[in-house]
């Protein structure tokens, strides 16, 4: 296939995968409406260095990723869940169209295809790439920055490499410091590795390390200028403390080895082909061990194969060090872990065909499976009897919502991943084994359309606050409602942003006012008695279904100033 042809089939292919649903999932989780509320508070207010939300809260990261919201916004005067994911799809969409481009001259035509489709059709990245979250727009700017200082160096070092530095002044807006840090570790050890000298490196590295930081401390120094302190001890927690383990707060803390099974589990669905093929892995290796010791055999990479093999173990290590350790984190290796298990698939491939078309086959049983269970949800006669336990009630909305009455396009996407895999099975037995792997391929981008179509805006919709939120706005439409939270860094986001931004909390209530407010039930057992002589309180709802921001029950109360009989 021609290059331009391929570049266009990616371009198409990871469109229709991204952006069509974008939209379907109401918000389900507290970290999506807490990046989208930031931009509902730049529209609102005109403040685009550090708004204010929530009342008194202000962002925890750079504002790159709410700027692009409330851009894409602005026409249509108010921020969707489309238009809040828009950025992590667009981004992704870069960066697949961007990867393909970078190998093809260096690993060929069809490594860089297979690499470019491994990487948008693998678990993390494709998450990544349909979530209001800042780590898929990071991923771009560190990645093409990694990109850029190799070709910087391609170019013998000479010159100025622009689109590095801004590259990296992107990463920097989107989540700090560490968007300059990773691409210059990994391009500095890998120009190492390829024989330059350490000062000139280091040097050079630092020069444009500092360059890439000149945008960004423009904003800083403004953001300084309107926070304060308040602003200056948030970033030093978010960057500096989160790296040593110093924060006020615990975040996501999990040993280094939670690192290797995130790895595992975000390159689903291909992990199991890896799993299929460590027999044949063992093999090659006894036939191919390098004769001259592993070092030099490293040294004797190509230089895009090791600058993937660089990046990968530099991206990984780096992120063992800290105790907050998150899945999405490890996006940046990605692209060049999907380069390194390209070329071994396309060796597996010749050597060992039947591995690939033992995968096809089980990927498309698994897919058929899927389907059947559709249809018997479909039919309502699941057994909700079986579903016991403290989450009985929330597990049976889950079921309930997969019975619903879907119109007969969501039916064809259902059905499109089981009339594929019927296809491949029926043609395995004649295919090669790159055939095999172009089938399981297509097959995995179905069932994604399948899922984002049907699956998961019909399931998470019930996990979603802005039930709460319809319930408050029914009650008080146009003025500020309230809430409590024990804990500051805690908040109703969700409801917040489906409020628009209309959540306050109930210690910056107006004295003697009276209104609305929710709360969890467990603060609401110390938080209610404690105020009973400053407020009457009236019970007017109990969610008994969990908060998908605090993950337990709500209470909708009606509050009055207390009278003195």
């Amino acid at each position: 296939m021609k290059t331009k042809y391929a570049f266009l089939l990616l371009l198409i292919v990871s469109s229709l995968t991204l952006l069509p649903f974008l939209g379907e999932a109401l918000f389900y989780s507290k970290g999506e409406p807490r990046e989208a509320i930031v931009a509902v508070s730049m529209l609102q207010s005109g403040n685009w260095i550090l708004p204010v939300s929530n009342g008194d809260m202000i962002p925890y990261k750079p504002p790159f990723m709410a700027w692009c919201i409330a851009l894409f916004s602005l026409p249509w005067g108010h921020v969707t869940e489309y238009l809040s994911r828009l950025p992590s799809a667009l981004a992704l969409i870069w960066l697949i169209l961007w990867t393909y481009v970078f190998y093809v001259k260096k690993g060929g035509k069809g490594r860089a295809l297979l690499t470019a489709f491994l990487l948008l059709t693998s678990f993390e990245v494709y998450r990544a790439g349909v979530a209001c979250r800042v780590d898929m727009l990071l991923t771009f700017f560190t990645v093409g920055a990694i990109y850029s200082l190799y070709s910087y160096w391609r170019r013998g070092l000479k010159g100025v490499p622009l689109m590095a530095i801004l590259m990296m002044s992107g990463a920097c807006l989107t989540k700090g410091p560490v968007g300059v840090v990773i691409p210059c570790a990994v391009a500095g050890l890998f120009m190492l590795l390829k024989g330059e000298r350490f000062w000139k490196v280091f040097g050079l590295l630092f020069i444009w390390a500092i360059a890439a930081c000149v945008i960004p401390a423009l904003w800083y120094v403004a953001a300084f200028n309107q926070g304060g302190e308040q602003f200056r001890e948030l970033m030093l927690e978010e960057n500096i403390g989160r790296m040593t383990g110093t924060m006020s707060y615990d975040s996501h803390l999990n040993p280094w080895y939670y690192n290797v099974i995130t790895l595992v589990c975000g390159f689903l669905p291909y992990t199991l082909l890896l799993l299929f093929s460590l027999v044949a892995l063992f093999r090659h290796y006894r036939l191919h061990k390098p004769a001259d010791g592993l070092w030099n055999a490293i040294r004797a990479m190509e230089p895009e194969t090791l600058l993937s093999a660089v990046a990968s173990i530099t991206i990984f290590v780096f992120y063992c060090i800290p105790a907050s350790k998150r899945s999405v984190y490890l996006l940046p290796m990605y692209p060049f872990v999907a380069f390194l298990i390209a070329g071994y698939l396309q060796s597996l491939a010749k050597a060992s065909k039947r591995t690939i078309k033992v995968y096809a086959s089980v990927l498309s049983g698994l897919a058929i499976i899927v389907f059947g269970a559709f249809l018997f949800l479909q039919c309502g006669d699941f057994p909700y009897g079986m579903l016991k336990g403290k989450h009985a009630l929330e597990n049976s909305l889950y079921v309930t919502a997969m019975t619903q009455h879907f119109p007969w396009f969501r039916w064809i996407l259902a059905e499109i991943p089981a009339l594929v895999a019927l296809l491949l099975i029926i043609k395995l037995r004649k295919l090669s084994g790159y055939g095999a792997l172009a089938g399981s391929i297509a097959l995995t981008v179905t069932l994604y359309w399948a899922f984002a179509g049907v699956f998961q805006p019909a399931i998470l919709n019930t996990k979603s606050d802005k039930r709460i939120a319809t319930a408050l706005n029914e009650l008080e439409p146009e003025r500020n409602v309230y809430a409590y939270t024990q804990d500051y860094n805690t908040r109703f986001f969700g409801v917040d942003y489906y409020l628009n931004d209309r959540l306050k909390s109930i210690a910056d209530a107006p004295e003697g006012a009276e209104g609305y407010m929710i709360i969890t039930v467990d603060d609401g057992k110390t938080y209610l008695p404690e105020n009973a002589g400053k407020y009457d309180f009236y019970l007017l709802k109990h969610f008994r279904t969990r908060s998908c921001d605090l993950r337990k029950e709500v209470l909708l109360l009606k509050f009055k100033p207390r009278t003195v009989d």
